[in-house]
């Protein structure tokens, strides 16, 4: 017998997607489509709201407050239904919920999205953020505060993003690649849809992720205007014209409402290098999405329309760690070696140009990168060695792995010092 359960045969956001698709096309296209069609969206729109209103984050459910971009879908498809139908509960909710995500994005002046610096997910929050702006109920307070949060949100999207190396800056809550240019997130789609693929942080249109995604650029083109419409000329030149000078980003990101719980993050960028770290203390590890720790560089300046970009990341094998990104540099620790995972520091690196290996230079570690010196001070830690072949959504790496000894004492750490060569 078949065992229906959230995460395993299906996945509950789906009420969240689809359903704001239904929002936009009965406010884009009520007459073409007719009463009757409307009023069975109507009904489905009511069986939408009820489910969603039963998700509270308790266990196995996991749509909590911070868990933004269903977070933000599920408000404006409630509140939208609730006007519709002229049902006060779905009002009251929807209002709830707008009330309660921006006070969590503006806590302590963070203006900071819980599923934080996300490049795929970005691209869900400005579709859920600019249909409510678009398409909200005028009097709901998640249509009220959408365009003041999408714009919070491009201004630290444009701090984060590097046009030169076409990227932005790590650490990412959430990332499927870890390099635009090469497989494509949602948010490039928005610099595609405003500025033109041209400068856009995009894949070759051959790409299959890309190819995914565009499948949504129908219903994106139809909020670009309202998306653009928060864009101030600073946050437009940062978005693409390269900086020369280096950039140091400090942010704190608030789990909820109740307590002072937070995530630090921290990333500095210069037009061919940037790095980004995250401190995080937590039970649970995060998954393969979860990015704590990277370094970007432009491992083949030559390469146009950008560099070539080659990357490291952490792989995030436990759940607490502190991860710091400073000028040149970035330190990661294990501080609760009580939990799983803690024996090891696993870097994932890829992006290395084919002409550098063609000319017979081999990746053994960290010790001879194209366009980068690093320089690794790991106290009592082993290194294994170097090993290739293995894929992180689509992006093929080398796994440079350094051990935590059994009879090891004290705090794990690695320290990088990066210099660009090229």
């Amino acid at each position: 017998m078949l065992t229906i359960s959230a995460k395993n045969t299906y996945d509950p956001n789906w009420r969240e997607f689809i359903g704001s698709q239904l929002v936009q096309v009965v406010e884009e296209f009520e007459a073409l489509i007719g009463p009757e069609l409307v009023s069975d969206i109507e009904t489905a729109m009511a069986f939408d709201a009820a489910g969603a209103m039963r998700r509270n984050g308790t266990a196995p459910d996991n749509l909590i407050l911070a868990y933004s971009n269903p977070g933000y879908m599920r408000a404006l498809n409630v509140g939208w239904i609730g006007a519709r139908l002229n049902n006060q509960t779905f009002i009251d909710f929807g209002n709830t919920q707008g009330t309660e995500l921006y006070e969590l994005f503006t806590k302590n002046g963070a203006n900071t999205l819980g599923e934080y610096n996300a490049p795929n997910y970005y691209g869900m929050d400005m579709w859920a953020l600019g249909a409510m702006a678009k398409y909200g109920p005028k009097n709901a307070t998640f249509t009220g505060h959408s365009v003041e949060i999408m714009t919070k949100i491009w201004e630290d999207i444009a701090d984060h993003y590097n046009p030169y190396l076409g990227n932005m800056a790590g650490p990412y809550d959430r990332a499927y690649t870890r390099d635009m240019t090469a497989h494509d997130a949602i948010i490039s789609l928005f610099w595609w849809g405003i500025f033109g693929h041209d400068k856009a942080p995009s894949p070759p249109l051959s790409d299959l992720d890309l190819n995914y995604d565009v499948s949504q650029g129908a219903a994106l083109a139809l909020l670009m205007e309202t998306v653009a419409g928060v864009l101030t000329p600073k946050v437009t030149y940062k978005l693409l014209t390269p900086f020369t000078t280096e950039r140091f980003l400090n942010k704190t990101v608030y789990y909820d409402l109740k307590t002072y719980a937070n995530r630090i993050v921290t990333s500095w960028l210069s037009k061919p290098l940037m790095i980004g770290g995250q401190q995080v203390a937590e039970t649970v590890n995060r998954g393969k999405q979860f990015t704590p720790a990277i370094v970007h560089w432009a491992a083949d300046p030559s390469h146009t329309p950008f560099p070539y970009i080659g990357f490291f990341s952490l792989y995030p094998t436990a759940s607490t760690m502190t991860a710091v990104a400073e000028s040149h540099q970035l330190t990661i620790s294990y501080p609760n070696t009580t939990q799983d995972g803690t024996n090891s520091f696993q870097f994932m690196l890829s992006g290395i140009p084919p002409p550098w290996n063609l000319a017979g230079n081999v990746v053994d570690g960290f010790t001879n990168l194209p366009c980068l010196s690093v320089n690794v001070t790991a106290p009592g830690l082993e290194i294994l060695p170097t090993v290739y072949g293995s894929m992180i959504y689509d992006h093929y790496y080398y796994n440079i792995t350094y051990v935590v000894p059994g009879n090891f004492t004290g705090v794990p750490k690695i320290v990088f010092e990066v210099e660009y060569t090229c």
